[in-house]
This record gives C-alpha cells, sequence and structure tokens, in this order.
C-alpha cells in the first residue's frame, strides 16, 4: 500500500511539473511565449530569422517537432502560408491542427495595416487578406499579439492562468513603454521600403513612408518602376530605403544610383544565432540606423 501511494505521489508530481511545449515560427513569437509562458513552458523556433517567412520549406525536422508539440505559434495573417499547413498536416498531431486547443495565430489579436479591400487574387501578388502580417515591427502590437498566447497557454494549463495574465500584462507593458521610449529618440523623416515588411516600424515611429519599391508585394519591380520611385525619392527628400538581405542585390544598387538614397540592409525579424537576438535589440537596432 505504501509502495502503491508513493508511486502516485511520483506520479503526480512528475505531471506537475511537465512544461507546455511550444513550437514557435519564429524567434520573435519564442521570446513573447517565454514572456507569458515562464517557467511553465518550454520553447523553440522553426526559423532562426534569418529567412523569408514567406517561402520556407516544409523540413522533415519541422514535421518532427511539430508532432511532438503541445502549441504552435505562428504570425499568421498568411505570412507562413506557403509552408506551415504542410507541416501541420503531415505532423499527424490533431492537437496543433486549425481549431485545435494548441493551434495559436498571434495575428488575431492584431488590428492590422494595408487591409486590402476589392478584389483579390493573385495577379494583385502576394497580397495578405486579412492585412499586412509583419506586425513583429511594433512593439505595442507584438504586445497586443500576446493575447492569444494567453488565451492558449491558460486555456491547457488553467492552474496557472492568473500567471500568465500577470507576465502578460508586464510583457504588454514592457513593449509600450519600449516603444515609447524609442520614438522620443526619433525625429520627423521621410522613408521608404523594398517590401511592406518595415510598414509597421515606420508607423510606429511616426515616419512619414512614401511606399514600398516593390509595385506588387512579392514581385520584384520593373526597370519603369525603379525609374518611377526613384524620382519619388528625390522629389520626397526620403532619407533612407530600408531593406532586407532577401532584397535582389542588384535591385538595391540601381535604386541607389537612380535616387542617390542611401538602401541599409537590416534584419526584419530576431536572430536566433546572431545579433539581434531579443525584440528590444532589434528594434533599437533599427531605430539607430536612422539617427
Amino acid at each position: 500500500m505504501k509502495l502503491r501511494l508513493g508511486a502516485l505521489i511520483l506520479l503526480v508530481s512528475v505531471d506537475a511539473l511537465a512544461k507546455i511545449n511550444v513550437v514557435t515560427t519564429l524567434p520573435d513569437i519564442a521570446e513573447v511565449v517565454r514572456a507569458i509562458g515562464g517557467d511553465h513552458v518550454t520553447v523553440q523556433s522553426l526559423l532562426s530569422g534569418s529567412e523569408d517567412p514567406h517561402y520556407a520549406e516544409a523540413r522533415p525536422d519541422f514535421i518532427l517537432k511539430v508532432n511532438k508539440a503541445d502549441v504552435v505559434c505562428s504570425m499568421g495573417l498568411d505570412l507562413e502560408i506557403g509552408w506551415l499547413p504542410k507541416v501541420l498536416s503531415k505532423s499527424g498531431n490533431a492537437r496543433v491542427q486549425p481549431g485545435g486547443k494548441g493551434y495559436c495565430e498571434l495575428g488575431r489579436s492584431v488590428e492590422t495595416l494595408n487591409k486590402p479591400t476589392g478584389r483579390i487574387d493573385r495577379s494583385l501578388g502576394d497580397v495578405h487578406a486579412h492585412g499586412n502580417p509583419h506586425f513583429n515591427l511594433s512593439p505595442r502590437k507584438l504586445g497586443e499579439s500576446g493575447g492569444e498566447v494567453l488565451k492558449v497557454l491558460s486555456s491547457l494549463d488553467p492552474a496557472n492562468k492568473s500567471e500568465f495574465e500577470a507576465n502578460y500584462s508586464k510583457f504588454d507593458k514592457t513593449m509600450n513603454e519600449l516603444e515609447a521610449q524609442l520614438k522620443s529618440q526619433l525625429g520627423k523623416m521621410t522613408v521608404m521600403e523594398y517590401h511592406q515588411e518595415f510598414t509597421y516600424f515606420f508607423n510606429a515611429y511616426g515616419l512619414n513612408s512614401v511606399g514600398s519599391l516593390e509595385e506588387k508585394p512579392g514581385v520584384p519591380p520593373s526597370a519603369a518602376r525603379i525609374a518611377k520611385m526613384a524620382q519619388i525619392a528625390k522629389k520626397n527628400k526620403v532619407s533612407v530605403l530600408y531593406a532586407t538581405a532577401a532584397t535582389p542585390h542588384k535591385i538595391r544598387e540601381r535604386f541607389e544610383e537612380l535616387s542617390g538614397v542611401k538602401v541599409k540592409t537590416l534584419p526584419s525579424y530576431v536572430q536566433s544565432h546572431q545579433d539581434p537576438k531579443t525584440i528590444e535589440a532589434l528594434q533599437k537596432l533599427l531605430v539607430e540606423s536612422l539617427q
């Protein structure tokens, strides 16, 4: 009887110590989950932040990690639509399928920018029907998105709901304070971007954007488009055009040549294997590039 009771106590103890296994698509989301879940979660990101999340591959190791996950968290808003649905369906894990208790899209809690109206089809490029998915570059929006993480973790572990709520409140406050602090360091300036992935950053810090070099999202601009936007950049005295490593080098060079505007190549996500490794570090890097 004593042996059976001891075994039961051990079983309960081990179960109480079990952590929620969370898999995220991006390191930015992993940081959000750690901030809210605290010691009650283990978190790993499928992507390192250096890839273009629109066009990642449904790799076998991704499928294996998702197979073992209690929760899968993505940006949503169709950012990962090219590969994540394949990973989920091949994982054989019912918990993390759309509609499952472990399915988490952070974009559901965000009021998006660039939400299209009217007819939407592939002729318009990679248009996101529910709005721009790159909200991670606004700390305030990223704070909002943590509401989805809070919902999912509280549903799976109701005993720790109050702790998750306290952690979420702290994280949301930290993100709002970070945005306010960095915004105070910047003045008014006019900027551009290659793809609409810095839009939330520009919006958060009150920067005047005259648009993107791409005419259609995900479609390289024509020579005529580059020339047109170079003239707009000159006319509006654009300070800088933001691009990422995925931006074609020849297009960057041609725009600089025609416009005289500096193109700065910067990360748009937290990086797992190199700097910037945190949300705060990424924000500070982007702000410092304008000073």
